[in-house]
């Protein structure tokens, strides 16, 4: 299924009209708590109420827990929903897709979530409207959900929004640092994509428009000194690492991450950083010295080429000159500096890596890299 992007500022005041040509009469609409209102989603959508059966549900966590997404999914079958409308950041997008693999009946959802079975087809239309610029999950075939404080991954590819609307007004209300975390995991994203085993040339044209916006435009983003327009175009970019992640999913960056969020309430963006910088060092550095651990090198090095001009950094100081950038945002990557001293807690996120992720990886790490990556 191809996906219709429609893009520009105030663009969500197409939402009613699209809807009306879907014939839909129940919709769940899904949002933020606090999200909805305060990004002017609210105020744009108060028509939905009026000519439609509209339920709202908003209440789950962020980073989605599996007996939220049940509890949607239950929502969802008791109204009869033929329609649904996600208006939030990744965690709303995320569990909208997670009731939609829930939806049809006679499914076991633990079984749907370690991937022993694929989810059933829900055949409802999925109208996703990013009310921030990171994670773009409105353009993802896969979701995510934790259980037990552990992180999985659903996936099938009706879980791909019909249509998304890409409206750089609703970013406008985020704070600093949400602007930054959520522009960091969307950086973080094009950079992998980019490098990834999985990376094609389609993820790669993605990736390529994608960073250089993304590395430029962020530090002005987060600053507030950004103009609506350029809002605008972050939003686009974030939209365009999300397709390219769609294409060759994340790499080691990710995989250390989720641990660094579920285990220590690290923020998502943030916690891919903590070892991205480190990462591409090693990935750099593998090239140098003509690793046998590199799986194509030829691909690598014009990959991490492109990288390095796409974002106009010196290849000379790579880990640092990225670090710094994440400081000059307000932020703080470096472990040591958040907490995370000891050899023991460091260990322990190691050991829980998602070995999915960590395959996609364009350089087999060993155990040297690893703990270069975590200064053990």
């Amino acid at each position: 299924m191809s996906q219709q992007i429609i893009s520009g500022l105030g663009s969500i005041s197409r939402l009613t009209g699209i809807l009306e040509n879907k014939n839909a009469k129940n919709i769940l609409l899904v949002t933020g708590k606090n999200s909805f209102f305060t990004s002017g989603a609210a105020k744009a959508s108060e028509s939905l109420f009026k000519r439609f059966n509209t339920v709202r549900f908003e209440d789950f966590e962020i980073n989605p827990k599996l007996n939220d997404a049940i509890k949607g999914t239950e929502i969802a079958r008791k109204n009869n929903i033929d329609t649904i409308v996600s208006i939030g950041g990744g965690s709303v997008i995320d569990i909208t897709k997670l009731i939609l693999a829930f939806l049809a009946p006679g499914q076991d959802f633990e079984k749907i979530i370690n991937g022993t079975i694929r989810p059933k087809t829900s055949n409802l239309n999925h109208i996703s409207i990013p009310t921030t610029a990171g994670t773009g999950s409105e353009s993802t075939h896969f979701a995510v959900v934790y259980s037990n404080k552990t992180k999985y991954s659903v996936s099938a590819n009706f879980l791909v929004p019909e249509i998304v609307i890409l409206d750089g007004m609703l970013i406008l209300s985020n704070t600093s640092s949400q602007k930054a975390f959520n522009g960091l995991d969307a950086l973080a994203q094009a950079i992998e994509s980019h490098w990834a085993c999985e990376s094609t040339s389609k993820s790669k044209f993605f990736s390529r428009k994608a960073m250089p916006i993304l590395f430029k435009k962020l530090p002005m983003i987060v600053s507030g000194k950004a103009s609506k327009e350029e809002f605008q175009v972050f939003i686009e970019a974030a939209n365009l690492a999300g397709q390219a992640i769609n294409i060759s999913k994340t790499t080691s960056a990710h995989a250390f991450s989720y641990t660094f969020t579920s285990k220590y309430s690290i923020p998502h963006g943030l916690a891919v950083w903590l070892t991205l910088p480190k990462i591409f060092e090693v990935h750099k550095n593998a090239l140098t010295t003509n690793s046998k651990n590199i799986i194509n090198y030829k691909e690598l090095e014009n990959s991490i080429e492109e990288i390095i001009n796409l974002l106009g950094i010196s290849e000379i100081d790579i880990a640092n000159d990225l670090k710094n950038f994440v400081l000059d945002l307000g932020l703080e990557c470096r472990m040591e500096k958040i907490g995370l001293e000891t050899k023991a807690e460091k260990e322990q996120i190691i050991k829980k890596v998602n070995f999915e992720r960590l395959k996609n990886n364009p350089v087999l790490l060993t155990n040297e890299n690893i703990c270069e990556i975590f200064n053990l």
